[in-house]
């Protein structure tokens, strides 16, 4: 008999827990001179492309932009340490923002910062606890329709810098659109052209990589304008505005205004706060805060994971330390003032086109950060708030996964709506509402798949000419599919005047005591009519829980159809299946005796 594979035990060992927990610790011994090389390149190309992303996604958040530059070189710096795949870049994200944005909307920035704090907790001890099972209950059309969603609703939010419309609430993209068409007379036209030529500029940049060429230089050269675009542009306009209000005084575009300059002050998340004459407490804000505490997690966690997975070129994810990873991320930056973090799919196709060798290009990227945060900040106040919209919108646009629709109408159509009710759900009500209807739906689907799975009942003929009723179910039996698996053959055994009863176990991998209970009834009910219930492919675990619970009197198990044989010829429907070997036979039938 086969033994089932048994991974030996490791004797404790600090050393190894720190390896384990410290990923730079594993790597780092083998750190060549190539390396730094390549990890220099490519976290200087994604600090240069992280930089204007994290100043845009700061103003998506609803924050000046130094708390997108905090979060974007802590999250660097945290993830060289503890991660473990060298694509991941953490930092701020659109959809971190655009959920921050939504939940602290009109609340003080201390408020952002505890969101952070909470979050990371969250994150760390989902890992701790080796909780990332929650994540696959979210299916893929569920993430892909809660993407959709999410790109429609950023593209409608910064619609109010792309026109330069001031004072624009808003209040989800229903909301949105309506002050649009309503206050069309204030759209400002220098904004609304420049913003509209910088996206025509950042599409028409991406497809510089695309060109084919035989020079090697021009190839590079391609692709290093077409993943530096976002600083650019940003570089471009800046220059645009300064002239501007150097030479006649004032912009005719909205700018973005100061930024402090200088590193954020090392300090602990606001745990309460003065507001006016009261004090608000601890519990009072994270009564506020709601269930943004454990929506950020579960959202940053997915999409964590999935990127980690994306990148990981053959090699298994540890999620519990990715989520462990971000989570240190998260609580880290709360200490300087970040907002929530997560990984970027964007920065991390940057790094792995850009030759990364290890997580090390963390510390150039954040470097580059910091370099901005000492000297360029003073420069930032003249980047025109319609190029961060720009730069937002372009980058989003490409989220919304049109092409699964007819993919999945031609392969499963309840996954097609499936898709469309997340988004439809995510556009009127919130990505955060959206991603939590689809997963309970994917809920409702597992439920149903395992309270009324799909059950053979057909007649088939033994080598003598007689008849049987086979019976399988698909998946395993458990207490909420007993009632439909009984009224299955009670069905099938009614409608053929009495045949014996053959259920196929093969699909059963674990059942629980109702379901022993349930075989149990069946083997009564039918031995009062003179007839014996037959088990096939009986696991040992399944024929162990029935032995323990049932009486297996009048219960026949077997492992194959070959074994069937009964030698009560007087019954009227008697299995009489010849054995084709009897000592094997016999064999078989010893298997289930020593369980």
């Amino acid at each position: 008999m086969s033994k089932p594979l048994e991974t030996p035990k490791k004797k404790f060992s600090l050393g190894a827990l720190l390896r384990r927990h410290i990923s730079i610790l594993q790597w780092l011994p083998k750190y060549t001179k190539s390396d730094v090389v390549a990890d220099f390149i490519a976290g200087l190309t994604v600090g240069l492309t992280m930089m204007p992303q994290s100043i845009a996604y700061a103003n998506l958040a609803g924050l000046p932009a130094q708390y997108g530059l905090y979060t974007a070189f802590i999250g660097s710096f945290t993830y060289v340490f503890f991660g473990t795949i060298k694509e991941v870049s953490i930092g701020p994200t659109s959809l971190m923002a655009l959920l921050t944005f939504s939940y602290t909307e009109g609340l003080p920035v201390d408020y952002v910062i505890l969101l952070a704090f909470l979050a990371g907790c969250v994150e760390f001890l989902m890992g701790l606890f080796k909780l990332g099972f929650l994540v696959d209950f979210i299916s893929p059309c569920v993430t892909s329709g809660f993407t959709s969603a999410m790109s429609i609703t950023i593209v409608c939010s910064q619609l109010k810098n792309l026109l330069g419309l001031r004072k624009l609430q808003n209040h989800g993209v229903f909301d949105v659109l309506h002050q649009v068409f309503a206050r069309y007379a204030e759209i400002r036209w220098p904004d609304a052209i420049l913003g509209l030529s910088c996206i025509a500029f950042l599409f028409a940049f991406k497809q510089l990589p695309k060109i084919k060429t035989r020079s090697g230089f021009l190839r590079k050269t391609f692709w290093l304008l077409g993943i530096s675009k976002n600083a650019l542009i940003v570089l471009l306009t800046s220059i645009l505005g300064f002239y501007f209000v150097e030479h006649t005084g004032a912009s005719p575009f909205v700018l973005s205004g100061a930024v402090p300059s200088g590193l954020p002050t090392l300090m602990v998340p606001s745990f309460g706060i003065r507001s006016g004459n009261d004090t608000v407490g601890f519990l009072e804000m994270v009564q506020t805060l709601g269930s943004s505490i454990f929506v950020l997690p579960m959202a940053a966690v997915l999409a964590n994971v999935a990127i980690a997975k994306a990148f990981a070129s053959g090699v298994i994810v540890d999620a519990t330390q990715e989520m462990m990873t971000l989570g240190l991320c998260n609580i880290f930056g709360s200490f300087i003032q970040a907002m929530p973090s997560c990984g970027a799919f964007t920065r991390s196709a940057v790094a792995s086109s850009s030759g990364v060798r290890t997580p090390l290009q963390g510390i150039y990227s954040g470097t580059v950060i910091l370099l901005a945060l000492s000297f360029l900040t003073p420069y930032f106040y003249y980047i025109p708030r319609a190029t961060l919209a720009a730069v937002l919108i372009s980058a989003i646009m490409t989220m919304f996964d049109y092409q699964i629709f007819p993919k999945l109408w031609r392969c499963n159509k309840f996954d097609f709506f499936l898709t469309l009710t997340t988004v439809i759900i995510g556009v009127c009500y919130g990505v955060e509402v959206g991603i939590i209807a689809g997963g309970l739906l994917n809920l409702l689907i597992l439920l149903k798949v395992w309270t009324r799975p799909r059950v053979t009942t057909e007649i088939r003929m033994d080598h003598q000419g007689n008849d049987y009723i086979y019976v399988r179910p698909e998946v395993g039996l458990f207490y909420a599919a007993t009632d439909h698996l009984t009224t299955k053959i009670i069905q099938a055994y009614n409608s053929t005047k009495g045949l014996p009863i053959v259920l196929d176990c093969s699909g059963i991998i674990q059942v629980d005591y109702a379901a022993c209970q349930t075989i149990g009834n069946l083997v009564d009910t039918f031995h009062k009519k003179s007839e014996r219930v037959t088990l096939l492919n009986v696991k040992p675990r399944v024929f162990k829980a029935l032995k323990r619970t049932t009486e297996l009197n009048d219960l026949k198990v077997c492992q194959s159809l070959d074994d069937i044989s009964d030698g009560d010829s007087n019954k009227t429907h008697d299995l009489e299946i010849p054995l084709i070997d009897k000592n094997a036979t016999e064999r078989k039938l010893s298997y289930y005796d020593n369980v």
